[in-house]
C-alpha cells in the first residue's frame, strides 16, 4: 500500500467485464461447492468417530459462537470490493474497530459462558465457550486478502485459499478426534483453522494494519446495517435449533443438529448459487419490461424445479442418504431430514428472488418480510416445544412456517411489482412431479443384501427420472408454455449445438 489511496485495477482488456463476471460466478460456485465438500468430509469421519451426544453440546457452543459473531460484522469485506479508491485511514480503522470490537466480544462471552451454558442445559458449555471465545478475536486478525482478492475479480485465488483454510481446519479436527475420541476435538478443531487463516491470509496478501479510529464516524453507520441484516439472517438459520435445544439434551439435540447441517450442505450448495447470477442477468434487461417479464419468469420457474427436485429428493432417500454418510449410528436424525429439508429449500429460493427488491429499491420491504420470517418462527417453534417438547414437531413447525410465509412473500412480490409473472403456473407442474417422485421412490422395493450405495443411486435414478418425466408431459400437455421448463430446454440446445 502506497500513498493515499489504495487502487487497484487491471489493464487487462482481452475479456469483457460480462464474461469475467460469468467466469468468476462459475469459479465461486465451484469454491463453495470444494470447501462445503471437504467441510463433509470432516463431518462424515468424525461423525463415524464421536458420538450424537459429542456434536450435540459442540453445536449449542456454536450457536452462542455464531450469534456473538453477528455483533462482530463490520463491513469489512462490503467497503473493500464495493469502494472505488479505498482510503488507507478508513481501512485501517474498519480493521482496528473489528479487532476492538472482537476483544470486548471475546470478554464478553467468557464471562456470560456461565449463563449461556445454564440456558441451554449443557454445565459443560461454560469451559467450551471460554474456550472459543479465542476464535471470535483470532478473526478480526486475518488480513483482508480475500476481500481484495474479490474486488479485483481474483476468483481463483479466492478458491485456493478458501480450500487451503478448510483443508488444515478439517484435517485438525479428524486427527484431533483420531486422538482424543471426544467433542474437544471439534473444540480444537475450529481454534487451529482460524490460527492458520491469520497466517495463510498474511501469505496471500500481506497487510500491516495500523491501529486508528479516525474514520470511524464515517463508517458507523455500515456497521450498523450489517449489523442488523447479519442479525436478521441469523435469527431465521438458528431460532428452531435454540429452541430444540432448550427443549433436549445433548444426544437428541445432536441429532437434530447434524440433520440441519446435512440438509444446508446439499440444498444450499445446489440451489443457492443461483442466486449469485439471478441480479446480474434481471439487471441487464431492467429497462425492457418486456423482457424483464421473460426473464424473471423464466428464472422464477427454474428456481421452483431446482428447489422441489432437491428438497423432496433429499426427503425421498432420507434413510439412505444419513445411513449412507453419517453411518448407521445416526438413525435417530432421519426423521428431521425431510422437514428440515423442505423448510430450507423453501427460503433459499425465496431468497434467491432478493434481487428483484434492489432493482425496485424496495430492499426496506424485503427487511420486514425477513422479521416477520423470523417472528413467526420464534412463535411456531415455542409453542411446539411448549405443547409436546418432541424435535420432530419443532421441525415440522420450521418447515410449515417456512413454507407459508415464503408462499406469503412470494405471492406480494410478482402480484405487486412491475414483472408481471403469474406464480401458480410455475408452481404447480414442478409440486406435482415432485410429489410423483416422492411416492415413486418410496414404492421402490431392493433386496435388504444389495450394498447400501448401489440402493441410493438407484433410488436416486427412479426419482430423477419419475420428476422429469412428470414435468415434461405436464409442461407439453400445458402447450410449452414460457417457464422453467423452457429456460432448461434452450440451456440444454445450446449445449448440443457446441
Amino acid at each position: 500500500m502506497v500513498g493515499k489511496h489504495i487502487i487497484v485495477t487491471s489493464n487487462k482488456q482481452e475479456k469483457s467485464l460480462s464474461q469475467k463476471s460469468l467466469e468468476g460466478t462459475a469459479l465461486l460456485i465451484v469454491t463453495r461447492f470444494i470447501v462445503r465438500m471437504i467441510g463433509f468430509i470432516s463431518v462424515s469421519v468424525t461423525a463415524r468417530l464421536l458420538t450424537p451426544e459429542d456434536f450435540g453440546i459442540v453445536g449449542a457452543a456454536s450457536l452462542v459462537i455464531a450469534l456473538f459473531a453477528v455483533l462482530n460484522q463490520v463491513g469489512i469485506g462490503e467497503y473493500v470490493v464495493r469502494t472505488k479508491e479505498i482510503d488507507e485511514e478508513e481501512l485501517h480503522t474498519i480493521w482496528t474497530f473489528r479487532v476492538i470490537l472482537s476483544g470486548g466480544i471475546a470478554g464478553l462471552i467468557f464471562l456470560l459462558a456461565p449463563w449461556a451454558a445454564q440456558f441451554l442445559q449443557e454445565p459443560r458449555l461454560t469451559e467450551i465457550l471460554r474456550i472459543l471465545c479465542i476464535t471470535s478475536l483470532l478473526g478480526s486478525l486475518r488480513a483482508p486478502a480475500a476481500e481484495f482478492f474479490n474486488r479485483n475479480m481474483q476468483y481463483n485465488r479466492i478458491l485456493f485459499l478458501a480450500a487451503a483454510d478448510k483443508i488444515v481446519a478439517v484435517s485438525a479436527t479428524i486427527i484431533a478426534a483420531l486422538i482424543l475420541q471426544s467433542y474437544w476435538a471439534l473444540v480444537w478443531g475450529q481454534v487451529i483453522g482460524m490460527s492458520f487463516a491469520i497466517l495463510s491470509s498474511q501469505i496471500a496478501r500481506p497487510f500491516k494494519p495500523r491501529l486508528t479510529l479516525s474514520r470511524f464516524s464515517k463508517l458507523k453507520n455500515l456497521a450498523l446495517w450489517t449489523f442488523l441484516v447479519g442479525l436478521n439472517t441469523y435469527g431465521v438459520k438458528q431460532v428452531d435449533e435454540w429452541i430444540a435445544k432448550r427443549a433436549s439434551d445433548s444426544a437428541a439435540f445432536g441429532a437434530y443438529h447434524v440433520a440441519r447441517d446435512l440438509c444446508r450442505l446439499f440444498v444450499a450448495e445446489l440451489l443457492a448459487p443461483a442466486g449469485q447470477v439471478f441480479l446480474p442477468a434481471i439487471a441487464k434487461v431492467q429497462d425492457d419490461k418486456e423482457k424483464m417479464s421473460d426473464a424473471v419468469g423464466r428464472l422464477a420457474g427454474a428456481a421452483f424445479i431446482a428447489g422441489f427436485a432437491v428438497s423432496v429428493g433429499i426427503a425421498s432417500i432420507s434413510n439412505e442418504l444419513v445411513y449412507l454418510l453419517l453411518g448407521y449410528q445416526w438413525g435417530q436424525a432421519i426423521p428431521y431430514v425431510p422437514y428440515v429439508a423442505i423448510g430450507t429449500a423453501a427460503m433459499i429460493v425465496c431468497d434467491l428472488f432478493q434481487g428483484l427488491y434492489v432493482v425496485d429499491d424496495k430492499q426496506n420491504i424485503s427487511t420486514r418480510f425477513r422479521f416477520g420470517r423470523l417472528l413467526s418462527l420464534l412463535v411456531g417453534c415455542i409453542t411446539a416445544a411448549q405443547t409436546t417438547g418432541d424435535l420432530l414437531h419443532i421441525a415440522m413447525t420450521f418447515a410449515g412456517v417456512s413454507i407459508i410465509t415464503v408462499a406469503l412473500e412470494l405471492s406480494w412480490l410478482f402480484a405487486r411489482t412491475r414483472y408481471n409473472v403469474a406464480l401458480l403456473p410455475r408452481v404447480w407442474r414442478p409440486l406435482t412431479g415432485a410429489i410423483a417422485m416422492f411416492y415413486a421412490v418410496s414404492a421402490v422395493a431392493l433386496p435388504q443384501t444389495w450394498l447400501l450405495p448401489v440402493v441410493t443411486g438407484l433410488k436416486v435414478l427412479v426419482g430423477a427420472m419419475t420428476y422429469l418425466a412428470v414435468i415434461g408431459l405436464l409442461w407439453l400437455i400445458a402447450g410449452k408454455p414460457k417457464g422453467g421448463e423452457t429456460e432448461f430446454m434452450d440451456r440444454i440446445a445450446e449445449y448440443l449445438k457446441r
